[in-house]
């Protein structure tokens, strides 16, 4: 039902390291400085990123024709949940320097801008409009859990208990307020003279996390990289969970959207919103955070081909 390629997700995840090369060789060429990301930080959390939130679910909420929806936030949700207990273990088992960030990294996956990629490049005919449209209603749920959840893991050891007022942050504020008028007024209530600006500004967000990313990057020293913590990272990301989550998928027999959504999720690395976070908010673990992003992506280039692939075999 889902036909899947190796070439096709190559090609989506090539896209997203073009796009972070030209943010690291600006701030190598020393063209973006530091006080520059801090700025782009600052707009994609406050500015872009909740546009962009607020656009795609003022325009692709619609509960009539997918009476499902309300499936692809909690797999968005479940994923992360399921990331951090196994996480958690191999914590509470080991103590580690990185405590909080590894369980943030282990656990949040890239849950937007590759899967929307991957689904727009795989030939899926008449159920491509489905598809993408329910990775926009995951979105929902992943932003939910990285923009609450996340931002409290991160920022843990700066305030020593959860400070809710990091949590209610402006994407999590956009995310209800949207919900809000779909459920109450419907999508309609917001004129075409305010829509059509918030979606101009809010397309611009993955193109400025892009830049931030590999900017992060740039500033970061290759030279000291903690590879027990990276490889174990990488080994619960890209392998672990994907495995976990197809063996579930072959006991439950799910609807085959709700199915194909939760592989291909469970496929995705390390969730570059982590970077924007931990930039925004100045945490300390940055260097490892951005290190797992980039491997992650990197190999995934390989994984996510490799695990879809049995997911068409033996589950679609």
């Amino acid at each position: 039902m889902f036909p899947v390629n190796f070439h096709t997700s190559v090609f989506a995840v090539t896209q997203i390291f073009i796009m972070g090369a030209l943010g690291f060789y600006l701030v190598k060429l020393k063209i973006i400085t530091e006080a520059g990301l801090k700025l782009i930080s600052f707009l994609t959390v406050n500015l872009f990123f909740p546009l962009f939130i607020f656009y795609q679910i003022i325009s692709n909420f619609n509960i009539v024709h997918m009476p499902d929806w309300w499936a692809f936030p909690l797999v968005a949700i479940i994923l992360p949940l399921t990331g951090l207990c196994l996480s958690s273990l191999l914590v509470w088992r080991h103590k580690r320097p990185h405590k909080t960030a590894f369980l943030a990294i282990a656990s949040f996956h890239n849950g937007g801008y590759l899967p929307l990629l991957v689904v727009t490049a795989l030939p899926l005919g008449l159920w491509a409009g489905p598809a993408y449209a329910a990775v926009i209603f995951s979105i929902v749920g992943f932003d939910i859990c990285v923009w609450s959840l996340g931002v409290w893991l991160l920022t843990k050891e700066q305030s020593k208990r959860m400070d809710f007022r990091k949590i209610l942050n402006p994407p999590l504020i956009s995310m209800f307020a949207a919900w809000f008028i779909v459920l109450t007024v419907g999508p309609g209530f917001v004129p075409a003279i305010i829509l059509n600006p918030i979606h101009i500004l809010g397309e611009g967000t993955m193109a400025f996390a892009m830049l931030l990313i590999g900017g992060n990057l740039g500033m970061v020293s290759m030279s000291k990289v903690n590879w027990t913590e990276l490889s174990t990272v990488v080994l619960l990301k890209l392998f672990i969970l994907p495995l976990v989550t197809l063996i579930a998928l072959l006991i439950l027999k799910l609807n085959p959207l709700v199915s194909f959504i939760a592989m291909l999720n469970a496929c995705m690395p390390c969730s570059i919103t982590l970077s924007i976070i931990a930039r925004n908010y100045d945490t300390k673990d940055q260097p490892l955070i951005n290190q797992a992003i980039f491997v992650s992506h990197l190999l995934s280039m390989i994984t996510i081909p490799i695990f879809l692939g049995l997911y068409g075999k033996l589950v679609s």
